[in-house]
This record gives structure tokens, C-alpha cells and sequence, in this order.
């Protein structure tokens, strides 16, 4: 059996159509913002303007230009089906965000709206109607959800208040009404966001204002939140951890005694760019092992050390495609009569399709299932965003 789907891999879209291979959808707009980005940095180049040109080693001058030509960062952040061979994302280039649209077989771009003020993510476009719901991310740190038309009119908020709702999910059979995950943000008196309550899972009947919390726990974030046609509802459940956690006292000593270590570390890196800069050669030969970097993502507002999760979660099988999230991240169906099912564990996103087919990411690999069924993986990719089912004609 194969199955259509598009997922985000390092921002960038990609889609998967039957037994075709993968093919990467490129944004011409973002190509089109990097290019005049770098040709306005190569007319106001650093060095051309620096009286001190001159007297800087030319290896360091030439790491000062490239740094000057970097690319401006262009990432696709959401992805969602619209009409049969369309899909629906938003782009994000240096402080704008825009939403487009695309024709998966034609490969052209649409632009529906950009904004520098604010960012807009998680696009759910509606079945029958021509509109799509939206998160939109205010500079404050607080969301709303939005409703925007596929015709381009600015997003319109239909939730308000100092919270965090996200994720909006148009309910099976009904024009008006969403769910969507949501937390309270406490602020201290200057403004600062200092806590957030566990995400509960809402729903919101935005034509009458009827909103009802549908599910919940003190003890959980509840997660992306989708319902199918007969009342099931699916969502990632995470333990719930505050941002300010007691001290532990052993991590605390800890961190006292590698000081001098870190410190060390700290004046090596320096030292190893002063020489590269005077004489092109760093102070580790080829060959020998250097020290790596940390790849920390941020995934549904934490952040996660995925190389640290990926070793501890290859001895819970497929070593080459480990959950990239703990394995306490699970997805959830929850019947009509109450019944709970866990179809996954280390889920960092799913989709569901209208038969109750499952397709799910732990950020390495792509899975599908059925609630009891036994995953089967589709592909590898790292590190996976997002994944949804595709309309394909």
C-alpha cells in the first residue's frame, strides 16, 4: 500500500507521493529575498568601507567577508493540504513570515500574505470552505488563533488573553468550530512571562463564542489536537515540567567543578580562530577529533538536546532512526467512551486521515499505523518537523 504525505526536514518541504521518490519543493520567494540580501551586502561590503582593511591578516579579512554574504535564513515552519495537489505553508525569511500556497505537481508558488509584526504558524486549512485556521505569534510571547481566507485578507484573531493557543484543528462536519491546545501565561509586574500551566486541549465554537476544555491534566501538556469524524480525539502527550525547577544540589556542585574545565574549553575555541585567522591552519590537525557541537532544537516550546535523546532512545530498537524526543512524548487516541490507546512513543508530530490511518514522526523517521495496529517505517530523513497526508489527484 503507498501512501501520500508531505513532511518538513531541516525547513525545507518535502514530498512523498506513492512510490515516487521524495522530491524537495523549494521556495522561488525565499530564493528570490536571499539573492537581493546578498547582492546589497557584496555593494556595502565591510571591507570597503573599514580603514582598517589594510592592516587585518588577509585570512581573517576573507572570513569577514564570507560572514558579510551570509545567506539570509529562509525556513518553511508549517505545512497543510488545502484543495486536491496544493499544499498550504508559511515561510519564514530573517524577521518576516509569509504564507503561500504551492501546486505539488507545477511547482508554482502563490503568496497569500507576509508580515514583519508578527508570525503566523500551525495552518489547518478547511475541507469544504475557502479559509484555513492559524496560529498568529505575537513579540510578547503570547498566541492567538486566527481564521484567514485563502483569498489573502489579513489573519482575523478569534481567541484574545495573556495565553499561549496553538495548533488549531477544524472539527469533522462542522464550518465554525476548531480545537486548538492552550496554556495560561503568569507575568510578574514588569511583563516578563515567569510561568505557563499544563496545555489543555480546547474547543470553540467561534460563531456562537461557546468554548469548552475537552481535555486536561496537571499533570501532562496535551498536544496538537486532531478529531476525526466519529469523536475520536488524537494528541501528543508530554510530562508537564515547569520553567523554574527547584535546585538539585548535585547538578549545582557539578556545574562548580567543571568551571575550570568549561574555562579551558573557552580559551582553546578562542585561541583556535586567532590562529586561523593570522595562519589559515587551526590548532586540531585533520584527523584528530574535535568536539561537537550540541544540536538542540526547539520542539513545541522545549528544548531538546536531540543527540543526547537519540543515544539514550537506540536501545528501544531502530538504532539507525531514534526518537529524537523522550519516549514519555506519546501520541494518544481517545475514544468517544473515554477508552485511551497509545499508538506512539517519542512523537513530535502526526496526521490522521479520514479512515483513522495514522502517519507519525519521531523527528528521524516517518511511521504509519492504525490505533492497534504494529508501526511500519516509510523513510528516513533528520531532523524531521513535520508530518501531514497529502491530497494527491
Amino acid at each position: 500500500m503507498s501512501f501520500n504525505f508531505a513532511y518538513l526536514a531541516g525547513g525545507k518541504l518535502h514530498l512523498k507521493l506513492g512510490d515516487q521518490p521524495v522530491r524537495t519543493i523549494d521556495s522561488q520567494f525565499g530564493q528570490d529575498v536571499q539573492d537581493r540580501t546578498l547582492k546589497s551586502q557584496r555593494r556595502n561590503a565591510w571591507k570597503d568601507k573599514n580603514p582598517m582593511a589594510g592592516m587585518i591578516p588577509p585570512a581573517f579579512l576573507k572570513q569577514m567577508e564570507a560572514m558579510g554574504e551570509a545567506k539570509l535564513p529562509v525556513a518553511i515552519r508549517s505545512v497543510s493540504p488545502c484543495s486536491p495537489g496544493q499544499l498550504l505553508y508559511t515561510l519564514a525569511v530573517g524577521e518576516v513570515t509569509g504564507v503561500f500556497t504551492v501546486d505539488a505537481a507545477l511547482e508554482k508558488e502563490q503568496r497569500l500574505f507576509h508580515h514583519s509584526d508578527f508570525a503566523v504558524q500551525h495552518l489547518n486549512a478547511h475541507p469544504q470552505n475557502n479559509e484555513f485556521a492559524c496560529t498568529v505569534m505575537h513579540k510578547d510571547g503570547s498566541a492567538n488563533i486566527a481564521v484567514m481566507s485563502m483569498n489573502g485578507a489579513r489573519p482575523r484573531e478569534i481567541t484574545a488573553g495573556d495565553s499561549l493557543d496553538l495548533a488549531p484543528q477544524w472539527v469533522p462536519s462542522s464550518s465554525k468550530t476548531l480545537i486548538f491546545q492552550s496554556a495560561g501565561i503568569a507575568r510578574n509586574s514588569e511583563g516578563f512571562a515567569l510561568e505557563q500551566s499544563p496545555f489543555s486541549i480546547e474547543k470553540l465554537d467561534f460563531q456562537s463564542g461557546e468554548m469548552v476544555t475537552i481535555a486536561e491534566s496537571p499533570k501532562f501538556d496535551l498536544l496538537a489536537p486532531k478529531m476525526t469524524a466519529d469523536g475520536s480525539l488524537y494528541y501528543i502527550r508530554r510530562p508537564y515540567r515547569t520553567r523554574h525547577r527547584p535546585i538539585n544540589v548535585l547538578t549545582l556542585l557539578k556545574d562548580i567543578f567543571l568551571i575550570p574545565l568549561r574555562l579551558i574549553q573557552a580559551i582553546y575555541e578562542w585561541l583556535n580562530v586567532f590562529t586561523q585567522s593570522y595562519t589559515g591552519k587551526p590548532l586540531v590537525k585533520p584527523g584528530q577529533p574535535q568536539v561537537q557541537a550540541k544540536q538542540d532544537l526547539l520542539i513545541w516550546g522545549n528544548t531538546i538536546n536531540t543527540e543526547a535523546e537519540a543515544e539514550k532512545n537506540r536501545k528501544f530498537g531502530d538504532e539507525d532512526s531514534p526518537a529524537l524526543v523522550p519516549r514519555s512524548w506519546q501520541l494518544i487516541c481517545q475514544r468517544p467512551d473515554g477508552e485511551i490507546q497509545v499508538i506512539g512513543d517519542g512523537v513530535i508530530s502526526y496526521d490522521v486521515d479520514a479512515e483513522g490511518g495514522v502517519v507519525y514522526t519521531n523527528g528521524s523517521a516517518i511511521y504509519t499505523t492504525h490505533p492497534g495496529g504494529v508501526p511500519k517505517r516509510l523513510l528516513r530523513d533528520r531532523p524531521i518537523e513535520q508530518v501531514v497526508f497529502v491530497d494527491h489527484p
